[in-house]
């Protein structure tokens, strides 16, 4: 073995004993994606959590061996397949995820490139007066029209449903137009904390959605433990409330003279009384 393998062997096994001790000290570890993603996206993302997180960047070998050396199984390093970096950090998964993606820039069209979603081109008045744009607008498969000098769109168009290539056309005007349907930078494919894994889909919560769903959950469980008088923190003053509301009703009904009902006891005996007279005609 020559000298230079030698040296190489060493610096590449203390390269995986040092990442190694690293990974060790964060109680999450996370994957991401490497290709497609320009180095720009990746300083940004790396320079805006910097107070939060760590990437490492490494041959694909020295990271795994890195990762199993610090105990990481495999059917996390399964999760991810051609080049990708690790993330350390003491943030929680979803939070990490959730700061992430706001790191995010957006992205142009390309042609060629999957649809994530069908991109919809809408309609409304454009920046462009009558001229070579409203040909090429036309050929895209635009409605369009000429309205005060400026070029108007006027139905919303989808050029590349959700899954389909976009086509040469569709990308080029959807840059004239400065439409951006693309979200790029640093993608996670999942992280682990405490022996769980989180994949991307997982972790890709939709805050409202699920807040509302939250909140919907609250409400109906309260209302069946009001309905069935089941005392909680959360339910005690609708349950007081009724039960204040239900006596009133009992105490109307069978005419208990109590000061708080007397009005109504009253109000019930003059209608009964009006209701008689017209019965027996006085």
């Amino acid at each position: 073995m020559s000298e230079h393998i030698r040296k190489n062997r060493v610096l590449k096994e203390k390269q995986v004993e040092d990442l190694a001790k690293e990974i060790l000290k964060y109680p999450v570890v996370a994957l991401f994606k490497l290709d497609n993603l320009p180095a720009k996206y990746l300083q940004q993302s790396k320079s805006k959590l910097k107070k939060d997180a760590k990437f490492k960047v490494a041959k694909n070998t020295v990271l795994m061996r890195a990762l199993k050396k610090a105990g990481l199984k495999d059917d996390f390093l399964s999760t991810s397949k051609g080049p990708y970096g690790i993330l350390l950090s003491k943030l929680g998964p979803f939070k990490l995820f959730k700061e992430l993606k706001r790191t995010r820039g957006q992205a142009y069209a390309k042609p060629g490139q999957i649809a994530p979603h069908d991109i919809v081109i809408p309609a409304g008045e454009t920046s462009f007066p009558a001229g070579p744009a409203l040909s090429e607008f036309k050929q895209a498969g635009l409605d369009v029209k000429i309205i005060g000098g400026k070029i108007h769109i006027t139905k919303d168009k989808v050029v590349a449903k959700a899954g389909e290539a976009i086509s040469p056309m569709a990308s080029k005007t959807l840059q004239k137009l400065d439409i951006k349907p693309f979200e790029i930078g640093v993608e996670l494919n999942a992280a682990q904390r405490d022996g769980v894994i989180y994949l991307r889909d997982v972790l890709d919560v939709d805050e409202e959605e699920y807040l509302n769903r939250l909140l919907s959950g609250f409400n109906n469980a309260r209302a069946v433990s009001v309905e069935i008088a089941y005392p909680t923190k959360q339910n005690i003053e609708l349950l007081i409330v009724k039960a204040h509301n239900n006596a009133k009703y009992l105490a109307v009904s069978e005419n208990i003279p109590e000061k708080e009902v007397l009005d109504l006891i009253l109000a019930k005996a003059h209608s009964q009384a009006g209701a008689l007279s017209k019965l027996t005609g006085n």
